[in-house]
């Protein structure tokens, strides 16, 4: 690995780990094949759930959406957490809790992706999501529909269900 932060990423949700699949790549490259330093770490690779640490960031990756976690972009509020730490508690609260994944389509096209942590007291917290109104053509008249599927860790099968 080429981080030790990929370690304690690890280690914070090792108690969930023991029977899933976990791929770790250091030799990576982006989107134009050239090589760059970082750990890529698949934990549910069907569900595309893992994360990729780089030198001064984290990428929280999870089914369709992602959250970067970094300190260099802006000022860290007066006793915040670092990124670190604050990747560590969306990690926990991934692998502990419901996630639950709306999608609204306008005819049969995507317009909107949200993504929600349902704790245990049943209240949401909204974590991500797109919305793909500008980006395509949506017909205004088009039935809309939603579709919610919940997601949660199963332990003893290593991936999310």
């Amino acid at each position: 690995m080429n981080f030790e932060i990929t370690n304690k990423l690890i280690d914070t949700i090792k108690p969930y780990l023991e029977n899933a699949k976990i791929t770790i790549s250091t030799a990576n490259k982006d989107w134009k094949g050239r090589k760059y330093k970082s750990d890529f770490v698949t934990i549910d690779e069907k569900n595309n759930v893992g994360f990729e640490v780089f030198e001064n960031e984290i990428i929280m990756f999870y089914f369709t959406d992602h959250y970067h976690f970094e300190d260099y972009s802006s000022e860290l509020v007066d006793g915040g957490d670092d990124y670190v730490k604050r990747a560590k508690v969306f990690i926990i609260e991934l692998f502990e809790n419901k996630i639950k994944y709306i999608q609204v389509y306008k005819g049969k096209k995507l317009a909107t992706e949200k993504y929600y942590i349902v704790y245990s007291d049943n209240t949401e917290e909204r974590i991500g999501g797109t919305w793909w109104g500008l980006a395509r053509i949506l017909n205004p008249f088009a039935k809309r529909a939603e579709k919610t599927t919940i997601y949660k860790f199963n332990k003893e099968k290593g991936f999310f269900e």
